[in-house]
């Protein structure tokens, strides 16, 4: 940043010395930041990047990811970023685009045509939105709603506006776009441009250079910009009051990509100042929305059912023998069928998930084999309990009926039923969780990405309640994590030391009249009821 007794004067040209005056846009105003001389035809930006815009204009990362909150400058940034890439490719080819043109009509677009000079615009066509420079380059505007119109794209740069409301598809599809030669500069080795030659005898230049841009813009969220750009990151930057910690796994990084996360009080131009604006627009807001909107935060993302789940990740290590193990299993036949296995520390008080193993389109005797393998580390003893599996899967009291844990049993595996009631799981495991009893090792990446995606149905700022259970897809760690954690006492240190039951407290010296019976002994049918008890008074 420029300190503060640094005035740049931009009143006379930094060629000639000659007077400037303010250009005239490309909507034939005034422009925002760009002035003329007017004697020697040069043209003069005043744009002065605040220190966390600079770092994303310093980023040399194929892809770049820019995320933060209200009034952070983002597209500011972004259209910045578009004008030093147009002017350093002649012929290139540039897309903006949002999920529906409105998006970018309202922000970059209107921001671009307000502030470029109108001279560098040689052509345009408003029926086929495209605007063509004075060095060739063409900057094209499109709705990102379908990835198969895409395909005939040969971009050097591409920005995405609102980038969680674009299918995950359409960014795949944009970063195949990339390969517009006029962002290359090929190897030239002593005067002597240079080639590689193909199977078929084709002569294919060798690049020294490239410098195609892809830049995904966003408030923070859940979904496919934090799993597929911010938790691949080479680098991550945070600017400002960003109070989230990000692990990126090392089987996951790409050196392509980086991601800036910033909050708003980054931006020292906010009115009436940065301290004043934040606090009068999170007054009477939900945390939430304060965490996510002002100070960049993935992990508080409206609707999260584990918020703070991310901050449970540990690095891989080796199970001691002398822990006991849990297993619960979560079977599925076009989807997913998913183990997962946990670890008790009882001396510290933690419950370590170390291993998940998953398997598609298989049948039981396959999927036993599958446990078995499992199992194969666990010492003799070691499993506490039995292994569990879906309540709807378990045991019957029907035995005219034959369940799907009856087939296990034929394989020598014996599953008890998990906990049905989904309301208690997520109380529990979120207990868990911010209580600091549950670690999740870095290997378990299905698990790890299903807790970053588990929403609730979304909701408006306003409506008075939200749904009480989650979407339910893309659990198939979750819900063997939460029936393993409903297995456990209220803290896990205590699990040596009692019977206890789904509530988390000691019955074996419980009052006989106060003791409920779980849902499997009760006529309870509904799985989604949340009835999980009932009074036998006495019995």
């Amino acid at each position: 940043m420029w300190k503060d007794d640094f005035i740049r004067d931009f009143s006379k040209c930094p060629r000639c010395g000659a007077p400037t005056v303010k250009c005239k846009a490309y909507n034939n105003s005034e422009s925002e930041y760009w002035y003329e001389c007017t004697k020697c035809n040069t043209y003069i930006n005043t744009y002065i990047p605040m220190e966390h815009q600079a770092a994303t204009h310093r980023d040399n990362h194929t892809f770049v990811g820019s995320f933060g909150g209200y009034g952070s400058g983002k597209t500011t940034t972004d259209r910045e970023q578009f004008y030093k890439h147009m002017f350093i490719t002649p012929n290139g080819n540039t897309l903006i685009g949002a999920n529906i043109s409105s998006q970018y009509e309202q922000t970059i677009k209107r921001d671009i045509e307000n502030d470029l000079p109108a001279a560098f615009v040689t052509d345009e066509n408003l029926q086929k939105a495209y605007y063509d420079f004075q060095n060739g380059h063409r900057l094209m505007y499109r709705p990102l709603d379908d990835e198969g119109k895409l395909r005939s794209y040969n971009l050097s740069m591409f920005i995405v506006i609102e980038a969680s409301e674009v299918n995950a598809e359409i960014y795949a599809q944009l970063k195949t776009r990339l390969r517009n030669t006029a962002a290359s500069q090929q190897l030239v080795i002593d005067g002597v441009p240079q080639f590689r030659t193909t199977k078929t005898g084709g002569r294919v230049p060798v690049w020294a250079h490239s410098w195609h841009r892809g830049m995904i813009e966003s408030n923070p969220d859940s979904g496919w910009i934090r799993n597929d750009v911010l938790l691949v990151s080479d680098e991550i930057q945070k600017h400002g009051d960003v109070r989230d910690h990000y692990i990126v796994q090392d089987a996951v990084r790409d050196t392509a990509t980086a991601s800036h996360v910033t909050a708003t009080d980054a931006n020292e131009y906010l009115p009436p100042d940065p301290a004043t604006f934040i606090k009068n627009i999170c007054k009477n807001k939900p945390d939430w929305w304060v965490r996510r909107y002002t100070q960049g935060s993935f992990s508080y993302a409206e609707g999260l059912v584990y918020p703070n789940a991310l901050n449970c990740i540990e690095k891989t290590f080796d199970i001691p023998r002398d822990w006991m193990r849990m297993i619960a299993f979560d079977y599925g036949l076009s989807d997913d069928a998913r183990y997962v296995f946990g670890a008790i520390d009882s001396k510290r008080g933690i419950f370590h998930i170390y291993k998940e193993l998953t398997a598609n389109n298989n049948n039981i005797e396959e999927l036993a084999n599958l446990y078995k393998q499992g199992i194969a580390d666990i010492p003799s003893g070691g499993l506490l309990g039995q292994p569990i599996i879906d309540p709807k899967s378990g045991p019957k009291r029907d035995y005219d009926k034959k369940s799907l844990a009856d087939h296990f049993l034929e394989y020598g595996i014996s599953f008890k039923s998990g906990q049905i009631s989904v309301a208690a799981r997520v109380f529990r495991l979120n207990t868990y969780i911010d209580q600091g009893y549950l670690k999740i090792m870095d290997n378990c990446t299905l698990l790890i990405k299903e807790l970053s995606d588990y929403k609730y149905p979304p909701h408006k700022l306003g409506e008075v309640r939200r749904a009480d259970k989650p979407i339910d897809k893309d659990n198939h760690s979750i819900n063997p994590l939460e029936w393993l954690v409903m297995e456990l006492p209220a803290n896990p240190s205590n699990i040596l030391y009692g019977v206890y039951n789904t509530l988390g407290r000691r019955i074996d010296n419980e009052p006989c009249d106060t003791y409920k019976a779980p849902w499997q002994l009760s006529d309870g049918e509904d799985a989604d009821s949340g009835e999980d008890n009932y009074d036998f008074g006495g019995i």
